[in-house]
């Protein structure tokens, strides 16, 4: 069947894109994509190599706790699914090339596409782009421009695949940022914890990371949350969810005075927010 699909390693994608935009690659609460727009602008250039439409788009990504909140904001696009590895206890994400080759090779095999666009650069690829190959499909692999002239993406799974492009950073631009917040000479929720680190400065971090918790509840979760009398605690299971996600992204437990920021900002997200088409 005329059809490619888009297998993105979501680790690769954003180490990648944040050292040639940044300089160094960054932590990912310190940066924000524009998930729609980026899965709509590798859809058009998916349709565009392969001259047939689009299949749906795969991105994988490592997780030590289940889906975040950034993870369901993506899922939840048309024509997208989420595929979770897990990072282990040195931050190393396990599990992504093998979900890669299983869906590459599975897909080939059933002939439910002719390519695949591979946005990844990891060497352990190359043997699923040869197997999805001997099945008759071509594979269009997509990397991002390096800084380094070494390169970020294995030479040999360059060598295996049928075409080769790079996303700039003048494309990137459009799509991943880093985070701004004000000047006041502390540091970003997010970024390693200092000694006597004012646990104030997090506030828009945390503003911000309520907004997206907030958009992948459902409507009776929201209804839920929107009954409570206002000092009454968030049900058990939404205040576990949500603390944790933050402490995920901080590294380190959260100070009480952050938790009460954090809470307040859901609650003020949900009442302020459009109802959610989450399933």
């Amino acid at each position: 069947m005329n059809r490619i699909a888009v297998f993105v390693d979501a680790g690769y994608f954003f180490a990648s894109a944040s050292e040639l935009l940044f300089g160094t690659p960054l932590r990912r609460g310190e940066m924000r994509l524009a998930n729609a727009e980026f899965a709509q602008y590798l859809a058009q250039s998916a349709e565009a190599i392969a001259g047939c439409p689009l299949l749906r788009i795969y991105w994988y990504d490592g997780t030590n706790s289940g889906p975040t909140p950034a993870h369901l904001a993506m899922a939840y696009l048309d024509n997208v699914k989420l595929r979770l590895g897990f990072v282990n206890q040195s931050g190393e994400q396990k599990g992504v090339d093998g979900l890669i080759f299983s869906d590459l090779t599975n897909l080939a095999r059933n002939r439910a596409i002719s390519d695949a666009m591979l946005l990844a650069g990891d060497e352990d690829l190359r043997v699923g782009v040869s197997q999805a190959q001997e099945h008759g499909i071509r594979v269009h692999l997509l990397g991002v421009e390096p800084r380094d002239p070494a390169g970020n993406q294995s030479a040999a799974l360059q060598r295996e695949s049928d075409t080769r492009r790079q996303l700039n950073a003048e494309t990137l631009g459009q799509f991943l940022f880093r985070r701004e917040y004000a000047s006041t000479g502390t540091l970003p929720f997010g970024a390693p914890g200092l000694a006597g680190e004012d646990t104030a400065h997090n506030l828009a971090r945390m503003q911000e990371l309520a907004g997206e918790f907030a958009a992948t509840l459902d409507a009776g979760q929201r209804e839920l949350i929107l009954s409570l009398p206002e000092r009454t605690p968030l049900p058990h299971e939404l205040d576990r969810e949500l603390l944790l996600r933050a402490s995920e992204l901080l590294d380190r437990k959260l100070e009480e005075t952050e938790k009460r920021t954090l809470r307040g900002a859901l609650r003020n997200a949900v009442t302020a927010a459009p109802p959610s088409t989450a399933a």
